[in-house]
């Protein structure tokens, strides 16, 4: 029995009751509030610091629920400026851990890759669509860290490739004749932007590349 109060009609009750699984919120607080004022024994009126307790209740309440509106719009406008950072990708040339890229016809294309330590020399090969190996790069010292090679589109017979999605492999020979640890970056343009319930994707070479993957953007010349 709260103090004060002798009884709260079966109307007013039923009105009170959550529905389902809901919470109460600070309008429920406020009619509960109100019944029991409305319900109090004029005899034994409630005393003034348990009403300055509902009260204090009520303005708690109240302050806790305008916190969480005022974070649900941050929430919102941080995923409308990630949202429209994202969309501006597209069009874009991006990188990212991989080993495919695109090649136009005519066009030259930087491939890009990281060597563990310091590399006599380097052996670039190049994949078409289907596997097939159909040129091959060779360059001589190269640094440890991040390093690129250019290749000219065409094939082992010298004749100029179509365009397409291409990929490539790097090895490395220390001077000691041992193998070199090398990674190589994928790159290609962002053709589209998926936002999907599992995260945002951009579309490169026909593939979605997880925003949260790409290493580097480009704009193209």
């Amino acid at each position: 029995m709260i103090p004060g109060v002798t009884s709260v009609s079966g109307n007013t009750a039923a009105s009170l009751e959550p529905i389902g699984n809901q919470a109460l919120g600070k309008d429920d607080f406020l009619k509960l509030l109100i019944a029991q004022l409305s319900a109090q024994d004029p005899m034994d009126p409630m005393s003034s610091s348990d009403f300055s307790a509902q009260l204090a209740q009520f303005s708690g309440l109240e302050q806790m629920t305008n916190v969480n509106k005022n974070l649900e719009k941050i929430y919102q406008l941080e995923m409308d400026s990630q949202h429209t950072s994202t969309i501006n990708l597209i069009g874009k040339t991006v990188s990212s851990t991989g080993n495919t890229f695109n090649h136009s016809s005519g066009s030259h294309d930087v491939l890009s890759y990281s060597l563990g330590s310091d590399a006599e020399s380097v052996n670039i090969e190049i994949f078409d669509r289907e596997g097939n190996r159909v040129d091959r790069v060779k360059l001589g010292d190269q640094a440890k860290g991040k390093n690129t090679a250019s290749w000219d589109g065409f094939n082992f017979m010298g004749s100029p490739l179509p365009a397409g999605t291409y990929s490539f492999r790097v090895t490395g020979l220390s001077a000691a004749g041992g193998p070199v640890a090398a990674d190589t970056f994928s790159s290609g343009v962002v053709s589209d932007i998926v936002f999907g319930e599992s995260g945002t994707y951009a579309i490169v070479n026909g593939q979605e590349l997880p925003i949260n993957a790409i290493k580097r953007v480009s704009i193209n010349q």
